[in-house]
C-alpha cells in the first residue's frame, strides 16, 4: 500500500479548509500515515472536530448480524477488502432514499468494473423493530441492491439500544427517534466511508445524496493501491 505524509496539526488544517488552502501545513500530524488517498478538499470530511470518523482515523470495530445472508459481520475481521459503510433506515421518506439509490450505484459500478470481489457495502439500519429481514429484502428491491452479488449486508442491531451504541456513539451518526409505532421517523445526519483493507477511513462523505461518480473514482484507487 502507497503511504502519504500528511503535515498538518488537526487545527491548522480546520483554518486551511476554511480558507479554503491545503498548501501550508504544519509538522506533527501522522492522520495520513494509513491512508492511500491524499486529504480532502471538504471540510465535513477532515479533522478532529466531528463525531465521526474522518481521513486517516481507525473505524470502530463492530460485529452485526446480516438478516438475509444468515451471517454476523465483523468490521475487525474484514481482511483484504475495502468496505462502503452507512446508516439509515428503510422507511425513511427523504435522506435515506438518495443516499441508499447512491449505494446502490456505486455496488453496481464495482461489478461493472470487476472489482467486487475486493469491495463490501455495509448498510446498518438504526431501526431494528421495523426493519425486519422481510423490510430490508423490499427495500433492496427498491433501490436496486444486487443481494445476488454476495457483496452487500444489511445489518440489523438486535434492539433500539444496540442500533444507538453502534450507529449514534461508535460511528458518530447522529440520529433521534421522532415520534412512536408504525408514523415514527428520525432525525439524522447521513454519513458515508470508505474505509480500506487496514480498517482505515480514506473518506467520510457527508450529505444525503453523495456523488457516485466520485465515490466509485476513490474506491478503484484505494482497490488498485492495496490488492
Amino acid at each position: 500500500m502507497h503511504r502519504r505524509d500528511v503535515l498538518a496539526t488537526g487545527g491548522a488544517l480546520t483554518t486551511a479548509l476554511v480558507a479554503g488552502c491545503l498548501t501550508e501545513r504544519i509538522s506533527g500530524d501522522d492522520t495520513a500515515e494509513h491512508a492511500v488517498l491524499e486529504p480532502p478538499e471538504n471540510e465535513l470530511e477532515y479533522g478532529d472536530d466531528f463525531a465521526y470518523p474522518t481521513y486517516g482515523n481507525a473505524f470502530p470495530s463492530f460485529e452485526l448480524p446480516d438478516p438475509l445472508a444468515e451471517t454476523v459481520v465483523d468490521t475487525a475481521t474484514i481482511e483484504d477488502e475495502c468496505f462502503v459503510c452507512t446508516a439509515f433506515y428503510a422507511t425513511c421518506p427523504a435522506e435515506c432514499i438518495p443516499l441508499m439509490n447512491a449505494m446502490a450505484s456505486v455496488q453496481a459500478r464495482s461489478l461493472e468494473r470487476g472489482i467486487s470481489d475486493s469491495v463490501r457495502f455495509l448498510a446498518i439500519t438504526f431501526d431494528p423493530e421495523r426493519d425486519t429481514p422481510e423490510e430490508l429484502s423490499e427495500h433492496a428491491d427498491m433501490v436496486g441492491v444486487d443481494l445476488e452479488a454476495g457483496n452487500w449486508h444489511y445489518l440489523r442491531p438486535e434492539d433500539d439500544e444496540e442500533a444507538d451504541a453502534v450507529v449514534n456513539e461508535e460511528l458518530g451518526i447522529r440520529f433521534q427517534k421522532e415520534g412512536e409505532g408504525p408514523m415514527a421517523e428520525f432525525a439524522h445526519i447521513t454519513v458515508t466511508f470508505l474505509v480500506n483493507p487496514d480498517g482505515y477511513v480514506e473518506r467520510s462523505y457527508r450529505g444525503e445524496d453523495p456523488d457516485i461518480n466520485r465515490i466509485s473514482s476513490d474506491l478503484e484507487t484505494v482497490v488498485d493501491a492495496t490488492n
